[in-house]
């Protein structure tokens, strides 16, 4: 039998050989690079032999006491988180809480997704504010990808989560994907309003009009909402910020109407309803329109109750919405008062022209005088 053929079938066994035969040497070599205080050589053994096995605890835990002795702060995190997602892998809940704080105390650089990710989906609670932590430190140092990541996986842990979700957006409103954001603030509002959450979707829907992207349509039932609630001043605040997109939606006028009603302010009610004739008339005329705006101006006179003059203004911009191609007048501003030198200048005139002319007294014809007796 050839040379060749030998070394051939050697490889081919050696090849076959279990992993199990590789970490054992690796575990021979790393004890005795440990023995003789070769703390970086023997880490590196360790590490390989965590890579072959992942759960196996002990060469994690020798892997951090090695970087730790070899002040190596990064890859004793690294090994501790290694034990920490081995033991939650098996159930060990406390101790893989216990060793993921020490790694986090330790270097919060190393607490990434792919290390904690173990530990989170098994240990719960205390895992997910230990990951919350993390990403505040990342985002305080600027490593919003990172950040993101984490807030990322505790909104997969929780998917019905508002918290969760608006810290996510957080990170890519400001610092970020600005677009991906809001449409994932958008989304969960729209599955909070369709699953009648509505404390939730107004927390959703004002950090989005913050960030000015919530459109006209959830803006409306947003102030709905606030008039559910009684709070008329906040829905008619709302109301503004989707006239400002939509001036000639009579349903946000409508609602507006009822919030000025209630409110008593009837002066800016009308200031609205001017704006709004002069933009419809400006506007290409629509009879369907002009119908649907006299039957709301119609039903808003009874918004205020008994209140008379609540009534007599909208029914007076009833009369005038109702003329066709006239739209209301402009109002005209109150002219400023003349200044003092002028109204001294119109008081020497007047008392001027009350004095007779002294030539034309000369040139009187006098009155014939009568003779005596």
């Amino acid at each position: 039998m050839s040379t060749s053929h030998l070394e051939s079938t050697e490889n081919e066994h050696r090849d076959d050989r279990p992993l199990g035969f590789a970490k054992g040497v690796m575990g021979d070599r790393a004890d005795g690079l440990r023995r003789q205080r070769r703390w970086t050589a023997a880490a590196l053994e360790y590490q390989s032999m965590v890579r072959l096995d992942a759960d196996d605890v002990a060469a994690a835990l020798r892997w951090a006491d090695c970087c730790w002795r070899a002040r190596q702060p990064a890859g004793a995190a690294q090994g501790w988180l290694a034990a920490a997602a081995a033991l939650a892998r098996a159930g060990q809940h406390r101790r893989a809480l216990g060793l993921a704080q020490r790694a986090a105390a330790l270097d919060p650089e190393q607490v990434v997704r792919s290390r904690i990710e173990a530990i989170v989906r098994s240990c719960g609670a205390p895992a997910e504010a230990l990951c919350e932590i993390a990403a505040r430190a990342h985002g305080a140092a600027r490593r919003f990808d990172r950040a993101r990541e984490l807030r990322e996986l505790l909104l997969e842990c929780d998917p019905g989560s508002v918290t969760k979700t608006m810290r996510v957006a957080e990170v890519d409103l400001q610092h970020g994907d600005r677009e991906r954001g809001a449409s994932l603030l958008t989304d969960a509002a729209a599955r909070m309003h369709a699953s009648g959450r509505a404390g939730a979707f107004v927390r959703l829907a004002e950090t989005l009009i913050d960030h000015g992207r919530l459109d006209a349509d959830a803006t409306l039932e947003l102030a709905r909402i606030y008039l559910r609630r009684g709070q008329v001043a906040e829905a008619l605040q709302k109301l503004e910020l989707a006239r400002r997109r939509s001036p000639l939606r009579l349903e946000l006028v409508e609602l507006s109407l009822r919030c000025h009603a209630a409110l008593g302010s009837g002066a800016a009610a009308e200031v609205m309803l001017d704006d709004l004739l002069a933009r419809t008339g400006a506007a290409v005329g629509d009879a369907a329109q002009q119908q649907a705006l006299c039957r709301m101006l119609e039903q808003a006179a009874g918004f205020a109750g008994r209140d008379g003059r609540w009534r007599e203004r909208m029914l007076a911009w009833l009369r005038r919405a109702a003329a066709p191609g006239q739209p209301s007048a402009p109002r005209r501003p109150t002219p400023p008062p003349p200044p003092a030198w002028a109204v001294r200048a119109s008081r020497g005139a007047t008392v001027a022209s009350a004095q007779p002319d002294a030539a034309s007294t000369d040139r009187a014809p006098l009155l014939p005088k009568r003779s005596p007796g």
